[in-house]
């Protein structure tokens, strides 16, 4: 992700999260905070944004702070595609835990990470701006030595 990403993440964390960090604070973190890291899923040929992830990383333990493809791409396997790529990143950084906040409606996300290995560990009561819990979803990474 660069600076320019911004605005257009910012439009789809609204519409798809409902909710955003904001421009000046996702400016501030892109470019000063040495934990998060931000990816954009763009087409190759358009240039169009087809999805997104930030992670914050702490080695050994990393948290996936939003993944996201955009509704006019989902259920095309771009989700497994952005997931693939993170799990590689943390390996490679040598996470050994990868964590994630999903709402508990969201059954396609939850589909998608009991996928990948992800397990449910908590409910977080209340996590989001509309009362809803969140469950916290755990996955532990081998790391090759």
């Amino acid at each position: 992700m660069v600076k320019a990403d911004i605005p257009q993440i910012v439009f789809n964390d609204r519409r798809i999260l409902g909710q955003t960090l904001g421009e000046d604070t996702l400016a501030s973190e892109l470019e000063e905070n040495i934990f998060t890291q931000f990816f954009v899923m763009e087409d190759e040929e358009t240039k169009q944004l087809l999805g997104h992830v930030g992670i914050w990383i702490d080695i050994p333990l990393a948290a996936i702070l939003n993944l996201y493809v955009v509704p006019e791409h989902q259920h095309s396997g771009l989700g497994s595609n952005l997931m693939n790529f993170i799990l590689a990143y943390v390996k490679e950084k040598n996470v050994n835990t990868l964590t994630l906040e999903v709402r508990k409606s969201n059954e396609v996300a939850k589909h998608l990470y009991h996928q990948f290995g992800f397990m449910e560990v908590s409910i977080r009561k209340n996590y989001y701006a509309d009362g809803e819990d969140a469950f916290l979803m755990l996955k532990n990474i081998e790391i090759e030595k």
